[in-house]
């Protein structure tokens, strides 16, 4: 059954990275995918909706998309990682060198995601696809017609194999996934502007590999 929702785009830290609020109309409550850094700005949205943060889900570990966790996680919020990726909430050295500070680790998340499938938490449900290549434990998140793709798949590009953790074949395998996908969904990505997952089928260089198998 098709949510009642309002989805709100934000572009948070220097990396611009793609933080998203999706709020339940009908209750009130709120996702926020990635919350990547300036942590007091996202609250300030959530007020602006009257928005109540339930649930915080992580599409990776990288630095980029968790920097705000600290502010805007509270008792009753469940954050959610997959497990590959669980360790980046704890570890100090995926901050450095990228960052001029060293901040204190997070506190472990609340769920982790250990299998592809159908989740239900604080309400809200949805499809869950471990797609690694940029990050072992990055997922791509699936509420009714809408795709929260991450760094794995971008409007017209993919993310970065190079990083640790990172791998050519496991990203080509999870592109492969994504191009079978039956259907359609709106992309909303960890950087840059939105897409359709059709649009990027028929004009994403990385996915021409699979056309014509």
């Amino acid at each position: 059954m098709m949510i009642n929702y309002k989805l709100k785009t934000l572009k948070v830290g220097f990396l611009k990275t793609n933080c998203y609020i999706f709020q339940d109309n009908d209750t009130g409550n709120a996702m926020v995918i990635d919350p990547g850094d300036n942590g007091i700005y996202i609250k300030s949205i959530l007020r602006d909706m009257d928005a109540r943060c339930r649930l915080i889900l992580l599409t990776h570990g990288h630095f980029d998309h968790i920097l705000a966790l600290g502010d805007i996680r509270r008792d009753n919020t469940i954050v959610a990682i997959h497990k590959k990726d669980a360790d980046s909430l704890t570890a100090r050295d995926l901050f450095s060198p990228m960052l001029d500070h060293d901040p204190r680790p997070f506190a472990p998340a609340d769920f982790l995601f250990d299998a592809d499938g159908v989740y239900n938490l604080a309400g809200f449900e949805f499809n869950v696809m471990n797609t690694p290549g940029h990050t072992p434990g990055s997922v791509c998140y699936i509420f009714d017609d809408l795709m929260f793709s991450g760094d794995t798949l971008f409007n017209g590009g993919v993310g970065r194999t190079d990083f640790k953790g990172g791998s050519d074949d496991d990203m080509k395998r999870s592109l492969e996934r994504l191009y079978r996908l039956p259907g359609d969904f709106a992309l909303y990505p960890g950087h840059d502007e939105s897409s359709v997952l059709s649009d990027e089928k028929k004009y994403n260089l990385y996915f021409e590999q699979f056309r014509h198998k």
